[in-house]
């Protein structure tokens, strides 16, 4: 039997982090959307930046149709045989559907989120390429997801919500709590 935990939440949430924790913690394998686009992108010599990755996201979309990202996550799930997957990155409402169209009641979809004002400072600590500068550049790279994925779609389908508003500590507590409450999934 397999188990399938959907994570989605805005640019900076920590929704790595969380993926992260389950898989080390709870023996998860993560599979995430956004490495799988940034891995196709270099493989066609396209800089990885935000807006590119956006870019080239849709129009694989509108090339292959809008599962295509979240349906390379659910074939390499199957095609590994893995039992227990964190798939990282659901965006799309129709992602959450094509996860759950294949794994049905294996399957649950969280949400990872924080002050808008953290998450900020987070993506400053990074120091990736495709991260906004500034706050206003922020606001509008997250103003632009939320449109080209309506977010707040699927942000309204999670089972459950990760608060990352606090420490590291604070935030696995928090899992854990959440991971106790569908005791199935731990």
């Amino acid at each position: 039997m397999v188990k399938v935990i959907g994570l989605c939440g805005s640019i900076g949430a920590g929704k790595d982090v969380v993926s992260k924790y389950l898989v080390s913690k709870y023996g998860y394998f993560q599979v995430t959307v956004g490495d799988v686009v940034r891995e196709a992108m270099k493989k066609r010599g396209i800089e990885v930046t935000r807006e590119k990755s956006d870019a080239f996201s849709q129009e694989m979309r509108d090339e292959h149709g809008a599962e295509y990202w979240i349906g390379q996550c659910v074939e390499k799930v199957k095609r590994e045989n893995i039992k227990k997957a964190v798939i990282d990155g659901v965006r799309l409402p129709s992602d959450h559907d094509v996860i759950r169209k294949a794994f049905g009641k294996d399957y649950i979809l969280l949400k990872v989120d924080a002050d808008p004002m953290i998450r900020f400072q987070r993506l400053q600590s990074r120091g990736r390429s495709d991260l906004p500068k500034n706050l206003d550049h922020f606001k509008k790279q997250e103003d632009g997801q939320n449109k080209m994925f309506k977010l707040d779609q699927t942000f309204k389908m999670a089972s459950a919500v990760i608060d990352n508003s606090g420490t590291l500590k604070q935030l696995y507590s928090n899992i854990d709590k959440v991971m106790k409450a569908y005791k199935d999934w731990a």
